[in-house]
Protein backbone atom coordinates (compact mmCIF):
# COMPACT_ATOMS: atom_id res chain seq x y z
CA UNK A 1 0.00 0.00 0.00
CA UNK A 2 1.36 3.50 -0.71
CA UNK A 3 1.00 6.19 1.55
CA UNK A 4 -0.25 9.32 -0.22
CA UNK A 5 -0.67 13.14 0.20
CA UNK A 6 -2.75 15.72 -1.46
CA UNK A 7 -0.50 18.20 -2.95
CA UNK A 8 -2.11 21.59 -3.40
CA UNK A 9 -2.42 22.14 -7.30
CA UNK A 10 -2.68 18.49 -7.89
CA UNK A 11 -5.02 15.54 -8.30
CA UNK A 12 -6.41 14.36 -5.20
CA UNK A 13 -6.30 11.27 -6.61
CA UNK A 14 -2.57 11.39 -8.51
CA UNK A 15 -0.83 12.70 -5.45
CA UNK A 16 1.00 10.48 -4.02
CA UNK A 17 4.04 11.20 -1.22
CA UNK A 18 5.72 9.46 2.13
CA UNK A 19 4.94 11.13 5.57
CA UNK A 20 8.30 12.93 6.60
CA UNK A 21 8.54 11.41 9.92
CA UNK A 22 7.68 7.89 8.18
CA UNK A 23 5.86 5.65 10.78
CA UNK A 24 6.03 6.41 14.62
CA UNK A 25 6.05 3.73 17.72
CA UNK A 26 2.29 4.78 17.87
CA UNK A 27 1.18 3.36 14.43
CA UNK A 28 0.27 -0.49 13.85
CA UNK A 29 -0.38 -2.64 11.84
CA UNK A 30 -4.14 -4.49 10.96
CA UNK A 31 -3.76 -8.27 10.17
CA UNK A 32 -4.58 -7.36 7.00
CA UNK A 33 -0.93 -5.57 6.23
CA UNK A 34 -2.60 -1.76 6.30
CA UNK A 35 -0.94 0.77 8.97
CA UNK A 36 -2.93 2.27 10.78
CA UNK A 37 -1.55 5.47 12.07
CA UNK A 38 -1.90 7.68 14.94
CA UNK A 39 -3.42 11.11 14.20
CA UNK A 40 -2.46 12.51 17.61
CA UNK A 41 1.41 11.47 17.02
CA UNK A 42 1.99 12.57 13.79
CA UNK A 43 0.26 16.13 15.13
CA UNK A 44 2.50 16.36 17.40
CA UNK A 45 5.66 15.63 15.47
CA UNK A 46 3.98 18.22 12.92
CA UNK A 47 3.64 20.58 15.93
CA UNK A 48 7.42 19.85 17.26
CA UNK A 49 8.80 20.36 13.41
CA UNK A 50 7.00 23.62 12.79
CA UNK A 51 8.60 24.68 16.57
CA UNK A 52 11.77 24.37 15.57
CA UNK A 53 12.05 25.64 12.22
CA UNK A 54 10.86 29.05 13.39
CA UNK A 55 12.66 29.05 16.23
CA UNK A 56 15.71 28.80 13.81
CA UNK A 57 14.62 31.24 11.77
CA UNK A 58 13.82 33.50 15.07
CA UNK A 59 17.09 32.46 16.57
CA UNK A 60 15.51 31.46 19.56
CA UNK A 61 13.74 29.23 21.36
CA UNK A 62 9.51 30.46 20.52
CA UNK A 63 8.47 27.65 23.06
CA UNK A 64 4.60 28.07 23.52
CA UNK A 65 4.48 30.94 20.70
CA UNK A 66 5.14 28.70 18.10
CA UNK A 67 2.71 25.69 19.34
CA UNK A 68 0.06 28.27 19.19
CA UNK A 69 1.04 29.33 15.57
CA UNK A 70 0.87 25.97 14.48
CA UNK A 71 -2.47 25.33 16.41
CA UNK A 72 -4.08 28.23 15.12
CA UNK A 73 -2.27 28.27 11.21
CA UNK A 74 -2.20 24.54 10.51
CA UNK A 75 -4.05 22.34 12.75
CA UNK A 76 -7.67 22.44 11.15
CA UNK A 77 -6.31 22.22 7.41
CA UNK A 78 -3.67 19.59 8.43
CA UNK A 79 -6.37 17.46 9.96
CA UNK A 80 -8.91 17.88 7.43
CA UNK A 81 -5.82 16.36 4.73
CA UNK A 82 -5.76 13.43 6.98
CA UNK A 83 -9.20 13.00 6.78
CA UNK A 84 -9.55 13.09 3.24
CA UNK A 85 -5.91 10.47 2.78
CA UNK A 86 -8.81 7.95 5.14
CA UNK A 87 -11.79 8.58 3.13
CA UNK A 88 -9.93 8.09 -0.45
CA UNK A 89 -8.09 5.40 1.46
CA UNK A 90 -4.74 6.39 0.74
CA UNK A 91 -3.80 6.12 4.57
CA UNK A 92 -5.63 4.98 7.74
CA UNK A 93 -5.47 6.84 10.62
CA UNK A 94 -6.79 5.45 13.71
CA UNK A 95 -8.63 8.59 15.08
CA UNK A 96 -11.31 8.17 12.42
CA UNK A 97 -14.22 5.56 11.69
CA UNK A 98 -12.04 2.36 10.18
CA UNK A 99 -15.61 1.85 8.41
CA UNK A 100 -14.76 5.21 6.67
CA UNK A 101 -11.91 4.25 5.34
CA UNK A 102 -11.39 4.43 1.55
CA UNK A 103 -14.92 5.29 1.41
CA UNK A 104 -14.58 7.75 -1.69
CA UNK A 105 -12.79 4.41 -3.72
CA UNK A 106 -15.95 2.53 -2.98
CA UNK A 107 -17.96 1.76 -6.11
CA UNK A 108 -21.05 2.13 -3.99
CA UNK A 109 -20.22 5.76 -3.65
CA UNK A 110 -19.32 6.06 -7.53
CA UNK A 111 -22.68 4.78 -8.34
CA UNK A 112 -24.42 7.51 -7.09
CA UNK A 113 -21.59 10.69 -8.06
CA UNK A 114 -19.63 10.84 -10.50
CA UNK A 115 -15.29 11.42 -10.18
CA UNK A 116 -15.58 14.86 -11.44
CA UNK A 117 -18.09 15.73 -8.75
CA UNK A 118 -16.86 13.03 -5.93
CA UNK A 119 -13.34 14.60 -6.92
CA UNK A 120 -14.40 18.24 -6.33
CA UNK A 121 -16.26 18.02 -3.35
CA UNK A 122 -13.02 15.96 -1.61
CA UNK A 123 -11.36 19.50 -2.59
CA UNK A 124 -13.80 21.88 -0.93
CA UNK A 125 -13.73 19.70 2.32
CA UNK A 126 -9.90 19.16 1.81
CA UNK A 127 -9.17 23.07 1.73
CA UNK A 128 -11.34 23.45 4.90
CA UNK A 129 -14.79 23.63 3.18
CA UNK A 130 -18.06 22.90 5.17
CA UNK A 131 -21.14 20.78 3.63
CA UNK A 132 -22.86 24.68 3.03
CA UNK A 133 -19.57 25.57 0.46
CA UNK A 134 -20.34 22.04 -1.45
CA UNK A 135 -23.95 22.90 -1.28
CA UNK A 136 -23.27 26.80 -2.82
CA UNK A 137 -20.93 25.19 -5.55
CA UNK A 138 -23.10 22.79 -6.73
CA UNK A 139 -25.75 24.99 -6.59
CA UNK A 140 -23.56 27.55 -8.63
CA UNK A 141 -23.21 25.03 -11.11
CA UNK A 142 -26.66 23.38 -11.23
CA UNK A 143 -25.20 20.80 -9.98
CA UNK A 144 -27.81 17.72 -9.15
CA UNK A 145 -28.40 18.31 -5.14
CA UNK A 146 -29.57 14.74 -4.60
CA UNK A 147 -26.08 13.26 -5.45
CA UNK A 148 -24.11 15.91 -3.42
CA UNK A 149 -26.37 15.35 -0.64
CA UNK A 150 -26.34 12.10 -0.78
CA UNK A 151 -22.55 11.94 -0.77
CA UNK A 152 -22.72 14.68 2.07
CA UNK A 153 -24.32 12.48 4.41
CA UNK A 154 -21.83 9.39 3.82
CA UNK A 155 -18.99 11.68 4.34
CA UNK A 156 -20.46 13.53 7.07
CA UNK A 157 -18.30 15.59 8.03
CA UNK A 158 -19.92 17.59 11.32
CA UNK A 159 -19.39 13.93 13.01
CA UNK A 160 -16.00 14.03 12.45
CA UNK A 161 -15.88 17.68 13.64
CA UNK A 162 -14.69 16.97 17.05
CA UNK A 163 -11.35 15.57 16.06
CA UNK A 164 -10.58 19.08 14.05
CA UNK A 165 -11.32 20.70 17.14
CA UNK A 166 -7.88 22.12 18.55
CA UNK A 167 -9.21 20.95 21.46
CA UNK A 168 -8.49 17.41 21.38
CA UNK A 169 -4.76 17.85 20.66
CA UNK A 170 -4.40 20.66 23.19
CA UNK A 171 -5.10 17.76 25.80
CA UNK A 172 -1.66 16.07 24.60
CA UNK A 173 0.23 19.37 24.26
CA UNK A 174 -0.42 20.31 28.05
CA UNK A 175 0.44 17.21 29.53
CA UNK A 176 4.15 17.90 28.39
Amino acid sequence: MTDATPLRGTSLATAAIELPEGRLANDHERPDAVVVYSLTAHALFALDRHKWIESQKAGRDLGRAAVEDWLERFWKGWTRSKLVEHLYGWRCWGAFDEGDFGLLNRSSVEHHVTHSVLEHVANILADGGENLDVINWALSLDQQLDEILWLLDRIDINAKRRRLLTDHIRLFIDRS
